[in-house]
């Protein structure tokens, strides 16, 4: 225990200020504490890592303070943390603050989904716009799960496993926010409406998807095919849902900014009124 941080603690203290562990289990506090104890670089957080309030205590007791807020000119929790980029919150509000995950190799596939590939969706679109990745590790490297990590799942070579069980293979992932992420914390939520909204048929064209949106949405393809947009940017109305580039997402997500019809309660509708309008589609 402690080889890690061992080893950064052998940094210069003009590189290493301070080192902030966040441990959870207890096996491993007696060693941790004794580095503690030996160097006073180090602050021990006995909880773990994926938890928000441990951030929002850290800040709370100064840990933060000495670091500039930086701007960004230099599957339910990674959304979280690819929405919280465009938002400038959480971590974000600090810079580009990489981030180093083990996700599941469903949610991998769907991150780097390209356009026209089955497993695009909401989060490729988000995961695109706002960050550039790449796997730290060859895919199978940490193959297969139960070789690695604990507590043991089910064999995925057996049969395919549902996207959140235990036993799908993961993959390392570096997270790294773009220098200017396509979406902004002033429109995140009309991106957020929009791949929701149209995601729901993803197989259907954007001509007939439109109508989703709201009444009257149609009036949205004028714009996206105007031939006055770069060629990048303009969007054949036949083109399915999950064949839209990023860069399309976002000639469709500025014409929705200037509809003057929009829906004007975006941000105000709840899970349960999701699901409403999702069960009334069926």
């Amino acid at each position: 225990p402690g080889v890690l941080t061992r080893a950064l603690l052998t940094l210069p203290r003009t590189t290493l200020k301070k080192l902030i562990i966040c441990e959870y289990g207890k096996t491993f506090h007696p060693n941790l504490e004794a580095l503690a104890a030996a160097d006073d670089r180090v602050h021990l957080v006995k909880e773990g890592a994926y938890y928000w309030t441990v951030y929002h205590d850290l800040e709370e007791q100064g840990h933060f303070a000495d670091l500039p807020r930086l701007g960004f000119s230099e599957a339910q929790w990674l959304s979280q943390v690819l929405r919280s980029i465009a938002d400038r919150a959480w971590m974000y509000v600090y810079g580009r603050v990489p981030i180093h995950l083990l996700i599941p190799e469903p949610q991998w596939a769907r991150v780097s989904a390209v356009p026209l590939s089955r497993d695009r969706c909401k989060l490729s679109v988000i995961a695109q716009a706002n960050a550039d990745f790449n796997l730290t590790l060859p895919p199978d490297y940490l193959r297969p799960y139960n070789s690695y990590f604990y507590p043991r799942g089910h064999d995925a070579t057996t049969k395919k496993l549902r996207d959140n069980a235990v036993g799908n293979n993961m993959m390392a992932v570096n997270f790294i926010p773009k220098p200017e992420p396509i979406i902004t914390s002033a429109d995140s939520d009309e991106w957020d409406f929009l791949t929701r909204q149209l995601f729901v048929n993803k197989t259907l064209s954007l001509e007939k998807s439109i109508s989703y949106l709201a009444p009257g949405a149609s009036i949205l393809l004028d714009h996206v095919t105007d031939p006055k947009l770069p060629l990048e940017a303009q969007i054949p109305i036949k083109t399915p849902i999950r064949g839209l580039t990023v860069e399309q997402w976002r000639s469709l997500a500025n014409a929705f900014s200037k509809w003057p019809f929009k829906p004007d309660n975006i941000k105000a509708l709840t899970t349960d009124e999701w699901k409403e309008i999702e069960l009334g589609r069926k």
